[in-house]
């Protein structure tokens, strides 16, 4: 009589080597369903690559990007692996672009519980870990999923997406307040100038916390007191270096990064030539290893 193999025996072999889901299968099997026989079965097939993916350091990796033909849902995820081979791969960037379009399916705007997300079905019967793990053992490295962030637009507003050509580096930005190709173009010179400034984390000063802001402004008055400085003039110093710095890390007051193309005109006055209604309500960009 065959012994009964379970989705938990073959989850708990998956994770005791990294092998892929039928591999962990048939192992299982062979062995009658005795894991530590399956283990020593797997590592006579596949070698020194058993239980060692799952700690390989993830460096590299790829960001990708969905976003819904209504414009109404879209998704920045970053899948990581060990190599910029593999990160090249077609089958590894298709497999991001994958999880990107089956998170915008959620209605939940915000970060994304990867924990959470590993669980789900992609398709029936098949869950995304499952889905990862044969990616994994199919490239011999620790495919993770890093991040994602999903947007969802209520009402008027569109999306939209830049990836990098590296696909190293992608952003999603959510317009508000204008819609149709002009908002949309708009979102995509944002995430276009987001990707290419770093620095960039707030939409406007009035969005950097305050203890931020404070915690800055202090060095900046500590750096005019040990310049020498005139005490009665190092908060109009450090006030004007705050002021700089807003505009390092906050997006509107900054000019596009292609100033041919938009004639010098800061984020800010491109808003509102599209619109005085529009307005930038988030974006995230995320880059690989940072």
């Amino acid at each position: 009589m065959s012994t009964t193999i379970t989705a938990a025996d073959v989850k708990a072999l998956r994770q005791r080597t990294g092998a892929g889901m039928l591999d962990c299968k048939k192992t299982l099997q062979e062995a009658d369903g005795d894991i530590e026989k399956a283990v020593e079965l797997l590592r006579v097939k596949l070698g020194n690559k058993v239980g060692k993916l799952a700690d390989r350091e993830t460096s590299e990796g790829t960001v990708q990007a969905f976003v819904a033909a209504d414009g109404k849902r879209g998704v920045l995820v970053e899948v990581d692996c060990n190599t910029d081979f593999v990160a090249l791969n077609d089958d590894f960037v298709a497999f991001a672009k994958r999880i990107a379009e089956h998170v915008a399916k959620d209605g939940n705007p915000g970060p994304v519980d990867v924990k959470v997300l590993l669980d789900e079905e992609i398709a029936p019967g098949q869950t995304i870990e499952a889905l990862r793990a044969d990616l994994s053992a199919t490239t011999g490295e620790n495919v993770v999923i890093g991040r994602a962030d999903r947007f969802v637009v209520d009402g008027e507003g569109a999306l939209a997406a830049y990836i990098h050509a590296t696909g190293k580096v992608g952003v999603v930005v959510q317009v508000g307040g204008a819609s149709g190709t002009e908002a949309a173009a708009f979102a995509k010179e944002v995430a276009l100038h987001v990707a290419g400034t770093p620095a960039t984390k707030y939409v406007s000063s009035d969005d950097v916390p305050q203890d931020e802001k404070d915690a800055e402004l202090r060095v900046y008055a500590q750096q005019a007191e040990a310049e020498g400085k005139p005490e009665q003039i190092r908060d109009k110093i450090a006030q004007g270096k705050l002021n700089k710095w807003f505009k390092d890390i906050a997006l509107l007051p900054q000019e596009h990064i292609n100033p041919d193309k938009h004639d010098g005109k800061t984020i800010d006055q491109l808003r509102k030539a599209l619109s005085d209604d529009a307005t930038v309500a988030r974006f995230t960009r995320f880059q690989v290893g940072a």
